[in-house]
């Protein structure tokens, strides 16, 4: 999907819009709190959570360019809690104004049709790896899941810490399972990238 930003919105819209910057760590809105707005990240990561039996589950992460809580178009309070995942700035678009421009504007309604069906496969997908019994595998699926067409190595979008929440691990436990593929002789890893073996590709294939 191509990243959506305020200029997309009408300006009818963007001028009923607000911002919230937000820290490191900081709260947008809390799950139960009344809806009524939705939101498109501006800039840096956010993450969706629940908390249950004094855990929190992470849902997904939200980057710039998206949006988030639609369901808040339906729905009369949150169903999750926000958080900055990193120093991020946070449009809110009031959810009845949104709901009127969408009837109006075909345009922005494709968009948030792609950003829907986005956000369900991504989902879909996130599901699927945690499944996954063997912590092993749902690393290995991960990365495959990531890999190019026609190459070898993925280039890594997010910090460690955020892509073992994913794959519902701890930080400690996903290094060492990076340690050990590389060690197997399936990956290497530089700062930003692991790339796997030909060899192990190609036994995979057959």
């Amino acid at each position: 999907m191509n990243d959506l930003t305020l200029v997309d919105l009408p300006p009818g819209l963007q001028q009923r819009t607000t911002r919230h910057v937000l820290n490191a760590g900081q709260i947008l809105f809390q799950q139960g709190d009344p809806a009524e707005e939705l939101f498109l990240v501006e800039s840096g990561r956010v993450r969706l959570v629940s908390f249950i039996d004094q855990q929190m589950i992470t849902h997904y992460f939200v980057d710039a360019g998206e949006l988030f809580c639609e369901a808040s178009l339906y729905f009369d309070s949150y169903g999750c809690t926000v958080i900055a995942e990193q120093p991020s700035t946070v449009i809110a678009i009031p959810k009845e104004h949104f709901a009127e421009v969408l009837q109006q504007s075909p345009v922005l309604s494709e968009r948030y049709l792609s950003s829907l069906t986005h956000r369900f496969q991504a989902v879909k997908d996130l599901l699927e790896l945690r499944s996954i019994t063997s912590a092993r595998g749902r690393l290995i699926h991960y990365l495959m899941q990531r890999l190019p067409v026609g190459q070898r190595t993925i280039t890594l979008d997010k910090p460690l810490r955020a892509i073992a929440s994913e794959l519902a691990l701890t930080p400690e436990s996903l290094s060492r399972l990076l340690s050990k593929l590389q060690a197997d002789g399936i990956i290497t890893r530089k700062k930003r990238s692991i790339t796997l073996s030909q060899d192990w590709l190609e036994d995979v294939a057959e």
